[in-house]
């Protein structure tokens, strides 16, 4: 969550990519590429808005660069292509109809050279071509929570507080993007790697990037499977080895790349933000603290907490609960937001609130509407609270029955400026290039250089043996943390 990405006043979350994957299944009629244009640039928006844009110009510029080149030699012209970098740690990459292709900036950091990222681009560039994306069906589940009776809210959720609140259990879930068939990976990586090699580079390269994502997720969750490229293309146990034999198969020859080697490649991922982004905020066990708008609130124990561009959620153990956080716009008057807000459920849904009370959240100006449903087994609660602080007004919002409504008002009273102390704490990680002496291990090196990667991490991140020796001048890549100071920052 962060300020160029603030709610809109009606706080609607669509569920992030699920209208991708809803126009039909396997097997069925394609659409028309005008359709899958349209489709394209309408979820585009939702993947800015939901997931974020990094934006690092030196960075987007090299993805531009190497996509630019794949599409310059695929005979397919039926789409102008988009490449962007999407402010994610986990590594990953996906494609939306009508030329939309991301890499997230957890994928690029794993990349060893520019031909392992012209792998992973081209494998993209042929879902999009082939019109992958466009076949897939949405796998988002209903939450418990969309399932609470009543007029009051089941009218409202259905008029855009339901995509709202599915958006974290989708996403909690997994579930970015319906799976690719195993098919289209395997046509995807054939004709990507056929496009790589047509465009200069090695087609054996996206074997080894494969292989690492993996390592990276399995090293970094200390379990199988997070959240990442695996959940959406799905893998195979020979599928590193399958790539590698299919590229001996190409006949290709090198040309000169955006940079020059290796060396060139790593430098210019010198600096790349890693780990989560301060700028949308950090959660510090369940006390959220946002550096650039300067506040904390604290969320419910053992609800599961998810961040994103647009808002910040918890949601309930058994997905009965919710509350949300996010920006409903500038102002200094919350009782004009709330009064507004009243007006508009009664015109739509001749809704009446059970409380509207003007209040202060420690010495910032709040109100808070209830409403409350009670034609099911037990009273459902709808709360709405806008707070007043530095010149924007903040929305939280909660569902809930009776049990949590004690849960929802702590939650609430929480929320304050952010503390000296709090803000000392927050730090950023950066990847940084540094050369090994002779001899040198990844353990000796990293307490060197301050490496916060675990030796594990370092060996999958750089695709090196952890306990062998170094080479003298030998390029590494490590993250370094340091306070964070801003947007911008490098």
């Amino acid at each position: 969550m962060n300020k160029a990405s603030i709610f809109e006043r009606n706080m609607v979350l669509p569920v992030m990519l699920a209208v991708v994957l809803s126009i039909a299944g396997c097997g069925a009629t394609l659409q028309s590429v005008e359709k899958d244009k349209e489709l394209g640039r309408e979820t585009a928006k939702q993947v800015e808005a939901g997931m974020g844009i990094f934006q690092d110009p030196g960075a987007t510029q090299y993805v531009d660069q190497v996509g630019a080149r794949l599409v310059g030699v695929n005979l397919d012209k039926t789409f102008d292509y988009r490449f962007a970098i999407v402010d994610q740690y986990i590594p990953n990459a996906f494609a939306l109809p009508g030329g939309y292709v991301y890499v997230s900036r957890g994928i690029l950091a794993l990349t060893n050279n520019e031909d392992e990222l012209a792998g992973v681009v081209g494998h993209e560039v042929i879902h999009v071509s082939n019109r992958h994306s466009a076949k897939q069906m949405a796998k988002a589940r209903v939450p418990a929570l969309l399932t609470l009776p009543g007029a009051v809210v089941g009218g409202v959720v259905s008029e855009g507080l339901g995509d709202l609140m599915m958006a974290p259990v989708t996403t909690l879930g997994g579930a970015y993007l319906a799976s690719n068939s195993r098919q289209d990976e395997y046509e995807s990586d054939q004709l990507g790697q056929q496009l790589a090699a047509q465009a200069g580079y090695d087609p054996s390269a996206l074997g080894p990037i494969l292989a690492r994502i993996d390592a990276f997720l399995e090293a970094y969750s200390g379990q199988k499977r997070i959240p990442g490229f695996f959940d959406t293309h799905p893998s195979t146990p020979d599928r590193a080895g399958r790539v590698l034999r299919d590229a001996q198969k190409i006949d290709w020859q090198r040309q000169p790349g955006v940079t020059i080697n290796a060396a060139g490649h790593l430098k210019r991922l010198n600096g790349l933000l890693v780990g989560d982004d301060p700028a949308m905020g950090v959660f510090q066990e369940r006390d959220f603290l946002h550096p650039d708008l300067d506040f904390s609130i604290r969320f419910p124990q053992g609800w599961k907490a998810l961040n994103t561009h647009q808002a910040v959620f918890a949601v309930a153990p058994e997905e009965d609960g919710i509350v949300l956080l996010g920006l409903a716009g500038q102002g200094s008057d919350p009782s004009q937001i709330a009064e507004e807000a009243i007006s508009a459920l009664y015109k739509k849904h001749r809704a009446r609130p059970s409380e509207s009370t003007s209040t202060m959240i420690g010495n910032l100006p709040a109100h808070l509407v209830t409403y409350t449903d009670t034609s099911g087994q037990e009273p459902v609660h709808m709360q709405f609270l806008w707070i007043a602080y530095r010149s924007l007004i903040y929305q939280i919002i909660g569902l809930a029955p009776d049990r949590y409504l004690q849960v929802l008002s702590e939650t609430a009273q929480s929320f304050r400026p952010l503390s000296a102390k709090e803000r000392a704490s927050i730090q950023e990680m950066r990847l940084r290039i540094v050369a090994a002496r002779p001899g040198e291990t990844l353990d000796k090196l990293a307490k060197r250089t301050g490496n916060e990667w675990s030796v594990k991490i370092t060996a999958v991140v750089n695709g090196l043996d952890a306990g062998r020796p170094l080479e003298k001048g030998q390029l590494i890549k490590i993250a370094v943390s340091q306070p964070y100071q801003g947007k911008n920052h490098q």
